[in-house]
């Protein structure tokens, strides 16, 4: 008859756990006493357990163990308080062992988050582990794993980012954020978070799933998108609206592209690119709206290059608002 020490060494070194075994250690595990654990983990992974405590801090050692406790089908609720956490790591690092063997290095590099952040000056592209693209906005920020792990591609946004997903049936790619979670297969879209406010997913190819939070005091929702529509989540009425987004996916696809392209397309939609790419007030006065624009501008140009062009074409004049720190498009030859 095996003493407890000796069933826990003996578990340690099989490679699966039986129903009545998973059953006995979590009723191990909800004990005060874990000196066997501690012992027997000590002695049979000295090498790993020196690693753990050498690299592990605290947020990272409870979110571990937070992901093994889902993995073998326990509520969080039943293990808080039970022991401390360096007692918390040695159990991690035992389990983790047992439960994937060499898998234990693997799993704790998925752990290891990469933060790419702009400031309110700056657009940066982000290459993600699985070759997809993020083409992250000013004053946005993404944080993703450096190794997606075996069920999905998950990230977190804030803010606003452009992404193109690769292809992969196997592995959804998953964006969280604090009001909506976007799941896609593969596709590009456009993805705008704006923290306690509202929250906008617009698709330019492909197709999106769009779930919102829930919760207690939250409801749930879920809408699923093809190209040039969108969904439009608002906190305060916790509606999710699924919306004609045309107009909003052509600019969305031609920033991607470095280009925007127009072909007698009427002056005001074009003032009103500018003004949102360029985040400054652009208007048009009642003739100059009559116009229309035939031109391109690339992404780099600055506005006053942009502006200039269009006065050069139709003759017409640009004139800064004294108000305000935008413009205005002034008269014009449209015919």
């Amino acid at each position: 008859m095996l003493n407890r020490k000796e069933y826990l060494k003996q578990l340690l070194n099989t490679d699966k756990w039986s129903a009545t075994e998973q059953e006995w250690i979590l009723q191990y595990l909800d004990s005060n006493d874990l000196s066997e654990l501690e012992t027997v983990a000590a002695e049979d992974f000295q090498s790993d357990l020196s690693t753990v405590k050498d690299i592990l801090d605290k947020r990272l050692s409870e979110r571990m163990l937070k992901n093994i406790h889902q993995r073998i089908g326990v509520s969080e609720r039943s293990f808080k308080g039970i022991f401390p956490l360096y007692r918390r790591r040695i159990a991690a690092a035992a389990i983790v062992l047992l439960l994937a063997g060499a898998a234990w290095y693997t799993l704790l590099h998925q752990q290891v988050k990469e933060l790419v952040m702009t400031t309110n000056t700056e657009r940066l592209t982000v290459k993600l582990p699985d070759g997809s693209m993020v083409y992250l906005e000013k004053g946005s920020s993404i944080t993703y794993p450096k190794v997606f792990d075996k069920q999905a591609r998950e990230v977190a946004l804030t803010g606003e980012a452009f992404f193109e997903v690769n292809h992969d049936a196997k592995h959804p790619f998953i964006i969280t954020s604090s009001l909506i979670n976007t799941t896609v297969l593969g596709t590009s879209f456009n993805m705008e978070v704006h923290e306690g406010s509202a929250a906008k997913v617009v698709v330019v190819s492909g197709m999106v799933q769009v779930n919102t939070k829930g919760g207690k005091q939250y409801k749930h929702e879920q809408l699923v998108l093809t190209a040039n529509k969108s969904a439009v989540y608002n906190q305060a009425s916790q509606d999710l609206q699924l919306q004609d987004a045309t107009d909003d996916a052509r600019f969305f696809a031609q920033k991607r592209n470095g280009k925007f392209v127009y072909k007698g397309e009427p002056l005001s939609k074009v003032a009103s690119d500018l003004q949102r790419y360029y985040n400054v007030q652009v208007i048009t006065d009642q003739k100059s709206a009559q116009c229309n624009f035939y031109g391109s501008f690339n992404t780099d140009d600055d506005l006053d290059k942009a502006l200039t062009l269009i006065a050069i074409s139709l003759d017409a004049k640009v004139r800064k608002n004294s108000n305000s720190n935008g413009y205005t498009i002034v008269g014009g030859n449209c015919k």
